[in-house]
């Protein structure tokens, strides 16, 4: 349904009560220092919601959703559940840190789709994921992978190949260009962004013409090495950068730039980071979001 004009919108807030808004914070780890030009995944941290362990066996799919998460963890920001047959959309975003370092900086929310977690970095052949997701994007349209660690790598060189179904499906899909995975010591760096030449961030890209994932069969590296981590199918749903320390970033997704993204009954709403300088340990963060259906 939607919204089909400003009085139908203000009607369904103000007198129908379709309206929620939800603030969060997370604060990085203790100890660490997050690397300028690489992309993170604020799940995995500490606050509000709470932090994503990423659980599940070693190589299986996990979906995720709203109400139950991947499971074990709550770990998506919460938006008033499912509201079908209405239609649910962003209103207003804001974000701010007083941490000088934590700026300047992007942050991408996505609806997290599920992930296939315990990947090792330490081989060499190829390691078959188990699992048919079941997404909220028809055959993953717009669904975009990327790659976060989960337990330290080492600095044994890698690159990063899948095999991959699109939105046809057509499987048997390849990455289109050397894929380098940047050594790490962070949990939650999407390993694959960075400086360095071949990185890619924050998602992984893919052969001409596709335009989403809907599975992944397989993922091989190049060269053993330590580590592992989890390899995340998500839709991006909007940016906001992040200038100024202790200033909020603000969007108005009704007036200032109209486009009200949707967000999907049962979505796992989740902040991507990208470190636009070196964030310093313990730099915390928040914001909220507004969310109205109708």
């Amino acid at each position: 349904m939607g919204f089909s004009s400003m009085d139908d919108l203000v009607n369904e807030i103000t007198n129908n009560g379709k309206f929620i808004r939800n603030d969060w914070n997370k604060i990085t780890t203790a100890g660490i220092t997050y690397a300028a030009g690489r992309w993170y995944d604020f799940s995995l941290l500490a606050g509000t919601p709470i932090a994503n362990a990423f659980a599940g066996t070693a190589l299986a799919w996990r979906s995720c959703d709203e109400t139950t998460g991947n499971g074990t963890q709550i770990f998506g920001l919460q938006h008033g559940g499912n509201v079908s047959p209405d239609t649910k959309h962003i209103l207003n975003v804001s974000a701010v840190t007083a941490v000088a370092t934590g700026v300047p900086a992007q942050l991408m929310l996505v609806d997290l789709q599920g992930y296939w977690p315990g990947i090792s970095n330490n081989s060499a052949v190829a390691q078959t994921l188990t699992g048919t997701p079941s997404l909220r994007y028809t055959n993953g349209a717009g669904c975009r992978l990327f790659w976060v660690q989960t337990a330290t790598s080492g600095a044994t060189a890698q690159n990063l190949a899948l095999s991959y179904s699109n939105t046809v499906p057509t499987s048997g899909r390849s990455l289109p260009v050397t894929v380098s995975m940047t050594a790490s010591a962070v949990a939650g760096h999407i390993s694959h962004s960075g400086t360095a030449a071949n990185n890619y961030g924050p998602f992984l890209p893919l052969a001409s013409g596709d335009t989403g994932v809907s599975t992944v069969a397989s993922v091989t590296f190049s060269a053993a090495n330590t580590g592992t981590g989890a390899l995340c199918l998500a839709r991006p749903l909007l940016t906001l950068p992040i200038t100024t320390a202790s200033v909020a970033a603000e969007r108005d997704l009704l007036n200032q730039l109209p486009s009200l993204p949707q967000v999907k009954d049962g979505a796992c709403l989740t902040w991507l980071y990208f470190a636009g300088a070196a964030t310093a340990a313990n730099t915390n963060f928040h914001g909220a979001v507004e969310f109205g259906w109708g």
